[in-house]
Order: C-alpha cells, then sequence, then structure tokens
C-alpha cells in the first residue's frame, strides 16, 4: 500500500508540470434554439471586428453587460420574416461581454417570435451585423437544440453561412415530433456515458472489488455470482438515484456549482474508489458512497440538459430519455465485465489485476485532477483518454485474461504423475 501512494504521488507531481493551450473564435455565430412556441438565439460577434464595424473605436474588454449602444446595433442588423413576409418579434436580451474563452466576444440571446398563425419552423433570417463593413467577416448558422426536430447533442448542427454577398438564409426545420426529440435524448445519454471516460471509470472502479468479502480491513474471498450481482444492483441503482436527483435539481431548479470543481469532483471520486478496490475503505457501505458520488456526477449531466434552452416539458422528456440512455450504458457494461470479474476473483490471480487495475484508475483520477485544477492540457491525460476510447480492445484483453488465469488455476491442481 505504501508503495502504490508513493507511486502516486511521484506520477501526480509530472502530471501538475504540464502546459496550457488557448482556443480563439474568429467568426460570428448564430446559435439557434427551437422550443414550441420562439425560437432563441444566442449570437456571438468577436468583440474587436465589431469595434470597427461600428466606427467607435476599440471596445474595453471587460466581462460583464454590454454598453446599451451594442444591443441597439445587433437589434438594427438582425431580422427574421415568415414565409408570407411578415416580421417577426425580436428581444435582445442579456447583451454581454465574456473573455473566457480565449478572446473577447460581445454575446447576447435574441427570443425570435412569429407572428400570429406564422409556423415556427420556417422562416426567413436576415443578419448583417459586422459583414455589412467587414467583408471578409462571416457569420454561421448553426442549430443547437431543436428537441422536435431530433437535434439534441453538444455539438451544433451547421445550416449555412452568411457573409457580404449573402445576408438572408432561409431557415427551414420541417415537422417536428415528440418521438425523435425524445430517441434523441436516450442517444446522447447514451453517447454521453459512453464517451465520458471519467463516469465509466468510476463505474470501474466500484466493479473491481464487488465479487469480494471484506474482513479485517482486507479484500478476502469471492462471494458468488448471486452475492454480486446483490451488491451490484444497490450500487448501480444508489449511483443512479444520486445522479437523477441532481439532473433534475439542476435542470428545473438551477441547481449549479462552477463547472471546474464539478469535474474535478468526479475525478476524486474515481481516486477513493480506486483506493477502495485495493483495500477497503467503505466495505458494506458502497450504495451510499455510491449515491453520494452520483449526486456529483448528476451536476455534470445537468449541464448538459440545461444548456439546450427547453421549455418545462421537452426538459421533463429529455432527461427521462437521458437518464435511460445511460442506464443502457451502464447495465450494459456491468452485464458484459461482471461475469468475467466472477470468474477471475475464484482465481489466484485477482489480487495482482485487481490491484493494477485499481492503480491504473488511480493514475487516470489523478491526471485529470491536474487537468481540471490547472485548466491544463497533460501527456498522461491524453494517452489515458486514447487508450480508454478502444474499449472493445480493453474488453478483448479482460476476457483473455480471465481465461488465463482459470486456466492457469486449473493446471495447479492437476497433480503430475509420479512414477
Amino acid at each position: 500500500m505504501r508503495r502504490l501512494l508513493r507511486a502516486l504521488a511521484i506520477l501526480a507531481a509530472l502530471i501538475w508540470a504540464a502546459p496550457a493551450a488557448a482556443h480563439l473564435t474568429p467568426n460570428s455565430e448564430v446559435r439557434l434554439d427551437f422550443g414550441r412556441k420562439i425560437v432563441t438565439a444566442e449570437v456571438i460577434i468577436p468583440l474587436g471586428e465589431l469595434g470597427y464595424a461600428i466606427g467607435g473605436g476599440p471596445i474595453a474588454p471587460r466581462a460583464g453587460p454590454a454598453p446599451a449602444a451594442l444591443g441597439d446595433y445587433l437589434r438594427a442588423h438582425m431580422s427574421a420574416r415568415a414565409p408570407d413576409g411578415r416580421p417577426w418579434t425580436l428581444t435582445v436580451h442579456d447583451a454581454r461581454i465574456t473573455t473566457d474563452e480565449g478572446a473577447p466576444d460581445f454575446r447576447a440571446d435574441v427570443d425570435l417570435r412569429p407572428p400570429p398563425g406564422a409556423p415556427l419552423r420556417v422562416f426567413d433570417l436576415s443578419y448583417s451585423a459586422v459583414i455589412d463593413t467587414v467583408r471578409n467577416h462571416f457569420a454561421l448558422v448553426l442549430v443547437r437544440t431543436d428537441y422536435g426536430g431530433g437535434q439534441l447533442s453538444e455539438t451544433p448542427h451547421l445550416l449555412g453561412g452568411l457573409q457580404w454577398g449573402s445576408r438572408t438564409l432561409r431557415v427551414d426545420r420541417g415537422p417536428q415530433s415528440a418521438w425523435r426529440g425524445f430517441t434523441s435524448a436516450v442517444a446522447l445519454g447514451m453517447r454521453h456515458i459512453a464517451e465520458g471516460h471519467d463516469h465509466l471509470m468510476f463505474l470501474m472502479a466500484l466493479l473491481l472489488p464487488a465479487p469480494l468479502i471484506a474482513r479485517d480491513r482486507r479484500w478476502r474471498e469471492a462471494g458468488g455470482l448471486r452475492f454480486t450481482a446483490r451488491r451490484l444492483v444497490k450500487v448501480v441503482t444508489a449511483f443512479t438515484v444520486g445522479h437523477s436527483v441532481t439532473l433534475i435539481g439542476g435542470a428545473f431548479f438551477g441547481w449549479r456549482l462552477p463547472a471546474q470543481p464539478v469535474e474535478v469532483l468526479i475525478a476524486v471520486s474515481i481516486l477513493i474508489s480506486a483506493v477502495h478496490a485495493t483495500r477497503p475503505l467503505f466495505a458494506g457501505r458502497e450504495p451510499f458512497v455510491a449515491a453520494g458520488f452520483g449526486l456529483v456526477h448528476g451536476l455534470a449531466f445537468a449541464t448538459v440538459i440545461g444548456n439546450f434552452g427547453l421549455d418545462p416539458l421537452e426538459k421533463a422528456q429529455s432527461i427521462l430519455g437521458f437518464n435511460l440512455g445511460i442506464e443502457l450504458v451502464q447495465l450494459a457494461v456491468v452485464a458484459v465485465v461482471a461475469p468475467a470479474l466472477v470468474l477471475m476473483a475464484r482465481t489466484r490471480s485477482y489480487p495482482a489485476v485487481r490491484t493494477a487495475a485499481a492503480f491504473f484508475c488511480a493514475v487516470a483520477a489523478l491526471a485529470w485532477i491536474a487537468e481540471r485544477t490547472l485548466g491544463a492540457d497533460n501527456l498522461v491525460a491524453r494517452a489515458i483518454d486514447a487508450g480508454l476510447s478502444h474499449g472493445l480492445w480493453l474488453l478483448g484483453l479482460l476476457f483473455a485474461g480471465t481465461a488465463l488465469a482459470v486456466l492457469a488455476d486449473k493446471s495447479r491442481k492437476i497433480t503430475p504423475p509420479t512414477g
């Protein structure tokens, strides 16, 4: 145990020494969210080019509410019309200057309401901010959320671009369907947990000691398939309850913590679970710990749903679908991995395998803690993420290792002939 902690301390020192990187956004963006009654747009304009376009000189890049003149400028350079030519009503609010993405931007939220009887999902968007002055500037029009159209992801869908010679874009999202939105939420939940290496790593760290019985502050003999199944059902159910509570609270009631401490706490949950897989820290209380850490993981999930700008009904349906997608992947992982762990837990090789796997989880946790605390990428985290992206190969390695461990134990029980 002392050697394990010493090795982790050395790795932590190496991880914390990595440099950071920045990202710049050179063009403008109009990000559309389609609700049932209105369309909401987030407009993002680089501050430097906006200052040049309005002719008033550089705008002070101080984060906070934007000058009223900038909101007036946007109102004068953005409009929407129904297919029959009637104008939509546009309301600009929450105009602000941000500096948290590498370069200062002007951002504003715009509510677009169609006239009575006009379709919500078909309109002509006109936009000329900056591009009517800076000829090489362009504005991307993207759909960020369209629940009725099945567009519900963290990656916006590009509709088109606006520039000097083309300042109007026909937006046509076609018919809407609640079922398409729900299935999109299920797919999003599945993808989020499947690609969320930290969430799966937390689950794997809890799976490692699940087949074992703890006595005298050590993991002892295997408890069998029924024992393991009962423990896993309790742990997975508790984790589900925990993240569901904060997912609902974050999406509906605005429960929020800054993203950085939430992500750091998720990595800490992996580190604690990894140590527990080596030596029992909370044997018999795993469901309570899973529920507690589930509350933290749920805050991260809530950020995904909360950023979509859905109305209450769509948000409720999205949460249900998103949760269902998460559980489908979790259950699939447990169903595939647990039988192999139960078999291997009965072999002499399992203590070494469990310790090595727990060490890997702890290293990953330390790398992510460093990355998320410092806001700096590091080589260890990149290598671990790259390795975890090959999940099928890792499963194959688990099955092969289980088969070899079982065969090795059987070969030891064969008494060689004497003569």
